[in-house]
């Protein structure tokens, strides 16, 4: 999310200084297609992110306010230590919005981390990645694929923890047909599984790993592997399924099972991945602490040239046509010398 223009202000749904229940708006903390994220202060001192669906967009279909409600509905019902706790959510009849009012995370995202500080450790990157793995197996246990993993949406609390925010594009496996938007590519480019670039709405959880996957790669290396590309050109290298280069060649101290388990994460086929969140989560654990054997890949001399399986003669076609023409040949051999010597 971005912060508006002078220009721009007039068009929000709350400005500082107004009053929403027992809270006063502070500031905007920034915007985007869905709406707005201000900061507002509750009567006590707490502060808190207040997220308002843009009227407009409600306005446009109604699908949208659906969607946006359910957020909220299923973050009330779920609270875990990577997830946003959502403390209210409803509908403002008076001013015509749709609100969501959530914890206030001071920290900000990993998109500010990679910028400020560039390639993080490698023990930080994978402890920051697993924790979200943690929090994606929450979602997905509730039936809901995120579809918008990237560095923006995950945030950081005054303790450095991280959280999974922003479930406002997700897929909710029991009731999907109010919450996708059929012919809409759904979630951040840059970030799309290669399945997702060509059907945002048939996708599993591998979805959101291979999104957690390119994170990582992002945390580990200071940049993102698809930066400068476009949608186009993303979608080409999806059909072809073009893999990512080895991350050991942009930051050579990642050890070798880290690379192989974030290879896994960004296999172009959904079927090569780890099957859920929390089995990635628990190779990304195993391959920090070493622990992890990695599968002996096969020589490639011996692949090229695969060395033929020995069988007996006696199976091969050839081997008895020939042995045959042999015995007729040194048969008739035979009986023109003995034809011979008689005569």
């Amino acid at each position: 999310m971005r912060e508006g223009t002078i220009a721009e202000n007039e068009l929000w749904p709350l400005k500082p200084g107004d009053r929403f229940g027992d809270c006063t708006v502070d500031r905007l903390l920034g915007h985007g297609s869905m709406g707005y994220v201000f900061l507002v202060k509750a009567s006590d001192g707490t502060q808190y992110a207040l997220k308002v669906m843009s009227p407009e967009l409600a306005k446009k279909d109604s699908t949208y306010k659906e969607r946006f409600l359910r957020e909220a509905e299923f973050a009330m019902k779920i609270r875990h230590r990577n997830l946003i706790p959502v403390h209210d959510a409803g509908e403002e009849s008076e001013r015509g919005f749709c609100y969501i009012l959530m914890d206030y995370m001071p920290g900000g995202t990993v998109k500010d981390l990679v910028r400020e500080k560039g390639a993080l450790p490698v023990a930080q990157a994978i402890q920051i990645a697993t924790q979200v793995a943690v929090a994606m197996e929450v979602a997905h246990i509730h039936g809901i694929i995120h579809r918008d993993i990237k560095p923006d949406n995950i945030m950081f609390d005054a303790d450095g923890v991280p959280k999974l925010a922003d479930l406002g594009v997700a897929r909710f496996e029991t009731d999907a047909h109010l919450t996708t938007l059929k012919g809409v590519l759904v979630g951040t480019p840059a970030y799309m599984a290669p399945e997702q670039m060509m059907d945002s709405h048939h996708i599993d959880e591998r979805a959101d790993i291979y999104s957690l996957g390119l994170v990582l790669y992002e945390m580990l290396t200071g940049k993102s592997p698809r930066a400068g590309s476009t949608v186009m050109g993303l979608l080409a290298r999806s059909i072809k399924g073009e893999p990512l280069p080895d991350v050991r060649t942009m930051r050579p101290e990642v050890s070798a099972s880290v690379a192989y388990v974030l290879s896994l994460m960004l296999a172009p086929k959904v079927e090569q991945r780890p099957h859920t969140s929390r089995a990635a989560a628990d190779l990304l654990t195993r391959a920090a602490a070493g622990s992890l054997l990695i599968p002996e890949a096969p020589n490639k001399a011996d692949a090229a040239s695969p060395k033929p399986e020995w069988s007996p003669w006696w199976k091969h076609p050839v081997s008895i046509i020939l042995l045959v023409i042999g015995s007729l040949v040194l048969g008739f051999a035979a009986a023109w010398w003995i034809f011979v010597i008689l005569n």
